[in-house]
């Protein structure tokens, strides 16, 4: 706010000096005023619209915080191998210390092969290979494709199969870019497995609303803000 201050300060001691200088008419000078005034007008909207842009894309990021960190304790909770429904239940109830926590669902055989299979794959990270697609991720848990059909039916469509494995390579890509290195987007990119960068910016944002780019610069300001 500070900067552009100074820059309103300066267009009118500008404005000032060139309409002293060119003698203009009153009504030129009054033309050149009411330009500069809109400038300002303009530059104070802008100010606004990036201030609230900041707080809503800040709120978006730290609600993505708290939901890959939620799913990361459920994948710990429930490991790499699948336990009985009521063990499950047991070390759900644990982990959730708050009053009236969400319901614990019960799962049939299907949800609870969908559940192991969540847990490994996010375990061992196939995924950041490329060719990872269906075939490769019923391979991965050492069945059939038929059977694998069977027990996760919502993924018997290859393409969804693939929505399902993007959206991994996205949240691990939100994962990555939560971390203070250097890397372009190609390279993360190829981290997570995905052959090029559109492919990347069109799952990530399918996946959180929001673009990698700007997922990163609103975490980098975070961590600005909190070092301040």
């Amino acid at each position: 706010m500070r900067k552009r201050l100074t820059l309103t300060a300066m267009l009118a001691l500008l404005a000032t000096t060139f309409c002293h200088a060119r003698t203009l008419t009153l009504t030129e000078a009054n033309t050149i005023i009411t330009i500069l005034v809109l400038v300002v007008i303009l530059l104070l909207v802008l100010q606004g619209f990036s201030l609230h842009y900041n707080k809503v894309v800040g709120a978006r990021n730290q609600q993505l915080h708290r939901i890959l960190k939620a799913l990361d304790d459920y994948r710990a909770i429930v490991g790499d191998v699948a336990l009985p429904l009521d063990k499950q239940k047991e070390l759900m109830k644990k982990k959730l210390s708050k009053k009236d926590s969400a319901k614990i669902v019960q799962m049939d055989e299907s949800q609870n092969f969908f559940v192991k299979m969540d847990a490994r794959i996010n375990k061992d990270k196939p995924y950041t290979n490329p060719d990872f697609n269906q075939q490769a991720l019923a391979d991965f848990m050492e069945i059939d494709l038929n059977t694998f059909c069977q027990l996760v039916p919502r993924y018997k469509d290859p393409d969804r199969t693939l929505d399902y494995i993007n959206s991994l390579r996205a949240e691990h890509a939100a994962k990555l870019l939560m971390e203070p290195i250097s890397c372009s987007m190609d390279e993360i990119a190829h981290k997570c497995g995905f052959r090029d960068t559109d492919a990347f910016n069109n799952a990530f944002k399918f996946a959180f609303g929001i673009t990698p780019s700007d997922y990163q610069s609103s975490v980098s300001n975070m961590f600005k803000k909190k070092a301040n």
